[in-house]
């Protein structure tokens, strides 16, 4: 059984001029208990309110809430659950869309930037490494590059669910721009969601090992075509606010660094 991690997430929150629907009004004026948002991606993450005034906070952002006519068309991020008393009411959220990101069967709304600002805020917690969609996904590009020849004509999935460390990382926005910088280099290039039987080639990544300045991944081209393998060695330093990084294949990573892989 997955471990589920417990943040308290806190917000200090600043009054701003926004346009506002009335729904969420009544949390301020209710006993809520609990509010868990649990990352769609990653099981194990939540982030847990238990302390009033948290509940109280993230209850005045919810009210700020904006209806939408339509909701987004990408992949939920987090679920956000608000428990009071024997009642839950379940959202879908998603973090750095900004038209009908937090919606259910019932409702749809568009939340404030505010709300991403303290998801984001309490990532940095848990040493999320800086910049991370900069270099989780450039890397992955790069080594798409250096195959681009012979990729060409092949069906391609990149199978980011398997690199589990990183998972709770990832945004369904920030996924979506990835796929579409590597159809430019690559037009016949998909995410892969389920099954990898309809590839011809896997590109997979799996983390080795990171903290908020320092990232190490493998990312494996498995040709299901000619039964191939090339496997990738990334690793990234985080200095003068910027990543430093290399992408080698496996025959000319520097000694030094595959024997303290």
């Amino acid at each position: 059984m997955s471990t589920i991690m417990l943040i308290m997430l806190s917000l200090n929150l600043k009054s701003c001029e926004t346009k506002k629907d009335n729904y969420f009004d009544y949390l301020k004026n209710s006993n809520v208990e609990l509010i868990s948002i649990q990352n769609v991606r990653d099981k194990s993450f939540k982030f847990l309110m238990t302390d009033k005034k948290a509940i109280n906070n993230m209850s005045d952002l919810l009210s700020k809430a904006e209806v939408s006519e339509t909701k987004s068309d990408l992949d939920p991020d987090y679920i956000f659950q608000i428990k009071i008393g024997d009642k839950i009411e379940e959202y879908n959220y998603i973090v750095g869309d900004y038209n009908g990101n937090f919606y259910n069967d019932e409702r749809i709304f568009t939340m404030p930037k505010r709300l991403d600002e303290a998801i984001m805020q309490n990532l940095s917690i848990i040493r999320k490494p800086r910049d991370f969609e900069y270099i989780y996904y450039n890397t992955i590009l790069d080594t798409i590059k250096l195959n681009k020849e012979q990729l060409t004509d092949k069906k391609v999935g990149i199978d980011i669910y398997q690199d589990i460390d990183c998972l709770k990382y990832i945004l369904s926005s920030e996924l979506k721009e990835f796929i579409n910088n590597a159809k430019e280099i690559l037009p016949n290039v998909e995410l892969v969601e389920k099954d990898t039987s309809n590839f011809d080639v896997v590109i997979g990544i799996k983390n080795r090992g990171h903290s908020t300045t320092v990232y190490k991944s493998n990312i494996k081209i498995e040709n299901k075509i000619d039964k191939s393998e090339d496997n990738y060695y990334v690793i990234g330093e985080y200095e003068f606010n910027e990543w430093d990084y290399k992408v080698y294949h496996e025959k000319e990573v520097p000694r030094e660094i595959k024997n303290k892989w």
